[in-house]
């Protein structure tokens, strides 16, 4: 192969992967802060290095975007750094005005060299663009230098790879500099131009300045295929291949090429895991370490289960520890989770400063950890579901069997007065417990309207913020509260209700200082016929948690200083 014919080579493939990764940018990461002004740049690139192989004319005029070029790049590293906006009509109007500039007046004008080799001389004007198109470039790495100096985590990090390939970019270029001085030597450098768009995409996609995904791994893949189809190609020419054809006419060049682009292909899996490793920075995913987790996940059968174990495994998979909580505070990295009515939602916090392939793994798994808190609820749901319909029957047992009684022992009750009034007050405890029975086991229908937040609560000390507002069955609120205003009261001590309002719903807080709920019953206190008070029915607070159901709300254990227990209940907006 002979020095110009790998010229024109590296040449073309600096060209096409430039347009390539141009395209890819657009259609993939398009709305980022800088994509389109990156893609200018990168065809800029592609365009300045074919100007070396067209005809003289075009390739002159393609040797004249150099100053629109930096002009592009500066404006880059202004929205990659945030700052120095105000600079932009200046940096736009100088590279624009020299290409102009260029474009009527000429660049300068190509030589050859003694090898055979084309070169381009800036001459005239071309030197006052040269001079442009270096102050820009110097200002540009300027401010990513001193941006650098300032930032931290992982803007530190992308600055930095972005501000390497483009120092790699500049050394690509310095063969021009000889011909300025009266000097013919051939733009050798340009040879390792391909390495620059491959560097750019390492830089763009590493730290997710734009959309790090599975095209974006495709792209790097395609680079790194292109990159060593160029080195294939290289080593050839030194190869015995050379001999056989020397004069290396069309045919054999073709024969290079082909033979470069099946060797670069196939690499294919280990270009593969290159580019995972690129563009996914950080711990590996797995097929079968997706389904290990899944299957593990799906043996709990309560939240707190599910995130001991959600724990374990990225325990085991990541570095620092990932916690995984309920709450929205805590230490950092975590998986934060939430019931939000039923449904569960996991939020990422503290991977602001992780590379790609940490927070890929943890969107992954937080995925897995919404799907496995939401299985968990489908099968309570299901079970209590199962358990009511049983209940129903034994209701209609119940009812039956003791209302005949009770009447009797009520109309037969001719006993002295105070044995007469406790045998009335245990036949209304067990009416009670037969009303609450079919009221609880019997479906409902809601009225909603506004309630009165101000005079929903009688004398009950009540902290109500101001702009909470309430929609509820009137009725139906007044019997929830009816009934944990009665178990607080029961509790003894004091008792207070607080009302707040988020953006998505109003938290209704009833309040007491009493002993407390027991450990043996926190995970079941809201099933029928479980009362932390021996006086009790065990059915409020499970027609509290109906109520809430019916309503599209929730029923929790909460906490509040100053508080032993706190219910919590939470209605939609």
């Amino acid at each position: 192969m002979t020095p110009s014919l790998l010229f024109t080579l590296s040449i073309s493939t600096t060209f096409l992967s430039s347009v390539a990764l141009s395209a890819f940018l657009l259609a993939r990461a398009g709305a980022a802060p800088g994509a389109k002004q990156l893609a200018a740049f990168v065809v800029i690139v592609g365009l300045f290095a074919l100007g070396l192989i067209l005809p003289e004319r075009i390739g002159a005029a393609a040797m004249a975007l150099a100053p629109i070029g930096s002009a592009l790049a500066v404006d880059f590293a202004i929205r990659l750094k945030g700052q120095g906006a105000r600079t932009l009509p200046i940096v736009h109007a100088l590279g624009a005005g020299a290409t102009l500039l260029l474009f009527v007046f000429g660049a300068g004008a190509f030589f050859e060299t003694h090898a055979g080799l084309r070169g381009f001389r800036y001459e005239g004007a071309g030197l006052f663009g040269v001079a442009v198109a270096i102050g820009l470039a110097a200002y540009g790495n300027g401010l990513m230098a001193f941006a650098l100096r300032r930032a931290e985590g992982k803007r530190r990090r992308e600055i930095a790879i972005v501000l390497v390939s483009s120092l790699v970019g500049l050394s690509t270029v310095v063969s021009f500099a000889p011909p300025l001085f009266g000097m013919a030597v051939a733009p050798w450098s340009i040879l390792a131009l391909p390495i620059y768009p491959a560097l750019l995409v390492y830089g763009i996609l590493r730290y997710e300045m734009m959309a790090a995904n599975v095209w974006a791994r495709r792209a790097v893949a395609y680079a790194l295929v292109l990159l060593l189809a160029a080195a294939v190609a290289g080593l050839l020419a030194a190869a015995p291949l050379s001999f056989v054809a020397p004069s290396m006419d069309f045919a054999s060049l073709w024969l290079v090429v082909a033979t470069a682009m099946a060797l670069a292909f196939a690499f294919g899996e280990p270009i593969r895991r290159a580019a995972d490793r690129l563009v996914y920075a950080g711990p590996e995913i797995s097929a079968e370490m997706i389904a290990l987790w899944r299957a593990e996940l799906a043996g709990a059968d309560r939240p707190s289960e599910v995130m001991e174990i959600a724990r374990a495994h990225l325990r085991a998979a990541m570095r620092p520890f990932v916690d995984v909580t309920v709450s929205g505070e805590g230490p950092e990295p975590a998986l934060r989770c939430a019931d939000d009515g039923g449904k569960w939602e996991t939020t990422l916090a503290g991977f602001d400063d992780s590379p790609p392939g940490a927070r890929r793994l943890a969107i992954v798994y937080a995925d897995l950890l919404t799907q496995s808190l939401d299985d968990v609820d489908r099968r309570r749901r299901r079970a209590e579901s199962e358990r009511l319909a049983e209940l129903g029957m034994l209701t209609s047992t119940i009812a039956h069997d003791l209302r005949n009684p009770l009447n009797i022992v009520n109309m037969a009750a001719a006993a002295p007065a105070e044995t007469r009034a406790e045998i009335i007050e245990q036949t209304r405890r067990m009416n009670r417990l037969v009303g609450e029975l079919l009221d609880y086991a019997k479906p409902w229908k809601l009225e909603p309207a506004d309630i009165d937040l101000a005079a929903a609560f009688g004398d009950m000390e009540t902290h109500i913020a101001g702009d909470a507002h309430l929609r509820a069955d009137p009725f139906r609120f007044a019997q929830a509260m009816d009934n944990l205003i009665a178990n607080a009261r029961v509790a003894g001590g004091r008792v207070a209700i607080f009302v707040e309002a988020t953006r998505d719903a109003t938290l209704v807080h009833v309040c007491d200082d009493g002993p407390g709920v027991p450990e043996e019953i926190k995970d079941r206190l809201f099933q029928p016929f479980v009362s932390r008070s021996s006086e009790g029915t065990g059915l409020g607070l499970a027609i509290v948690a109906k109520i809430m159901a019916a309503h599209g709300g929730s029923v929790a254990l909460g906490a509040r200083e100053g508080f032993s227990t706190c219910v919590t209940l939470r209605f939609q907006r």
